[in-house]
């Protein structure tokens, strides 16, 4: 960058007038153009660069609006109208990056506006907050969280730590584009540590065929994925790994926040994307500790409600940070539903694939086990499998799935297909389906219907 960078130095000027004066005086010391913008609730401070009242102005909302409203509906105006404000200049060419430094109320009000940004735009929250689980402030964007040590004061301690992030957010700024000789697509692939060999075939696929992929690890990131897609940088997804769903059922940290609930399995169809779409880690849930987990759903384990692990009438536990809950029938036609709903949408070639003898590593018989699977022989049935009454070599829940998605889906959708293999999804034969769909897709050849003769394929 040949230029100073226009850092937005945002917050609540009526109550962090020293602070954001100091934040804009260090911005300018690291070699940034501090744009100071007043975000306050209370009396708007004339001495910024663009007033609170200019930002109310963009949203088409009065200063009276904000000076009658309680805080929590004030800050419901002011942090969108922000959020319109700078996108405003963003689209300008005005801001290459935003700081701030706030309580509370400032953090829920600035990040409005930091989350409107595109991904790579440095932002930088610097909020005593930091501690406290930080999940609805970032979203689903990459917000830099800062700990002050303190909401406000400039003293010894704070001082240095301002002038840290100041420095920081200029450096990031003065970045800009990072670019390569060459500008491949990018594919993003959604992941589970049980969905891996799955995942790293078609991570090899992609990049032999000069493709950058992104791996998506299912925690919690979903709704970022879902907003990476929309911003445009991803060309395609092999959405493997949907588990995530099934976290965001029982309330669990490693699910999305609930403001971002509902997003999942939405962007690549809305944008038209080819997708492969899986249920991979459906069959199982990623919750918290043992002593984390509810009484009413260790309860279901003790009555077999839901499949203990062998005789211990308890969940499996991954590692001591995560419980695995396993998913009731009723659930799996909930999760169904949700699929059916979200992809009969869809307005580019999706094609959902059904493996019936298993979703995970977690999730398959004895007689298959392998190490290369994930669960090893020896070890006996995985900790979540559940046999179908029928056909054995099946899961229950992927039967209830596929007579659910056969009713459900819009059969005068041509851009979505249903197929049901049956195989394990970290069979290699599992991944060589997928990957032929998204090749077929990407060179035109595909249609609906297309892999009924191929083995392992259900006709």
């Amino acid at each position: 960058m040949d230029r100073k960078p226009n850092i937005i130095v945002t917050g609540m000027l009526d109550t962090k007038f020293n602070e954001i004066r100091f934040l804009a005086d260090q911005v300018a010391v690291y070699g940034g153009n501090p744009v100071v913008m007043d975000l306050s609730l209370g009396q708007s401070a004339d001495w910024a660069d663009i007033t609170r009242e200019e930002v109310l102005k963009t949203a088409g909302v009065s200063e009276k609006e904000v000076s009658d409203a309680p805080r929590a509906k004030a800050i419901g105006i002011v942090g969108p109208a922000g959020a319109k404000k700078i996108m405003e200049l963003y689209d300008e060419g005005k801001v290459d990056g935003v700081i701030s430094w706030a309580g509370s109320v400032g953090t829920t009000t600035v990040t409005y506006v930091m989350r409107a940004l595109p991904f790579g735009v440095p932002k930088i929250m610097l909020t005593d907050m930091a501690s406290s689980d930080v999940s609805m402030w970032l979203g689903n964007k990459d917000i830099y969280i800062v700990n002050p040590t303190a909401e406000q004061d400039i003293n010894i301690v704070t001082r240095k730590m301002v002038a840290n992030a100041a420095a920081a957010v200029v450096s990031m700024a003065k970045v800009g584009d990072v670019k390569t000789e060459e500008t491949k697509p990018l594919v993003a692939i959604t992941a589970y540590g049980t969905t891996t060999p799955a995942v790293n075939a078609c991570t090899k696929f992609m990049e032999d065929r000069g493709w950058d992929s992104i791996i998506i690890h299912q925690v919690g990131t979903g709704a970022t994925m879902e907003d990476l897609i929309r911003s445009g940088d991803v060309t395609a997804i092999f959405d493997l790994t949907t588990g995530e769903l099934t976290n965001n059922m029982y309330k669990s940290p490693y699910g999305v926040p609930d403001t971002w609930v509902g997003e999942r399995v939405t962007a690549a169809s809305d944008m038209g994307i080819p997708q492969i779409v899986c249920p991979g880690g459906l069959d199982q849930g990623a919750c918290g500790p043992m002593s984390s987990i509810p009484q009413e759903y260790l309860d279901d384990f003790k009555t077999g409600k839901r499949k203990g692990f062998r005789d211990t009438k308890l969940p499996y536990i991954h590692n001591e940070g995560v419980t695995i809950m396993v998913p009731t029938l009723e659930e799996i036609e909930e999760l169904s539903n949700y699929l059916a709903e979200r992809l009969n949408r869809t307005n580019g070639p999706t094609a959902f694939i059904i493996p019936m003898q298993g979703w995970s590593a977690y999730d398959q018989r004895e007689e298959i086990c392998t190490k290369e699977r994930g669960w090893a022989e020896g070890n006996g049935d995985g900790p979540v499998w559940e046999p179908d009454e029928k056909d054995p070599r099946w899961s229950r829940r992927a039967t209830l799935m596929r007579r659910v998605l056969e009713e459900r889906f819009d059969k005068s959708n041509t851009n979505l297909d249903l197929i049901i293999a049956d195989m394990h999804i970290n069979d290699k034969e599992f991944s060589e389906l997928c990957c032929k769909c998204m090749d077929d897709i990407l060179n035109q050849r595909w249609t609906p219907g297309l892999y009924r003769d191929i083995k392992g394929v259900v006709k």
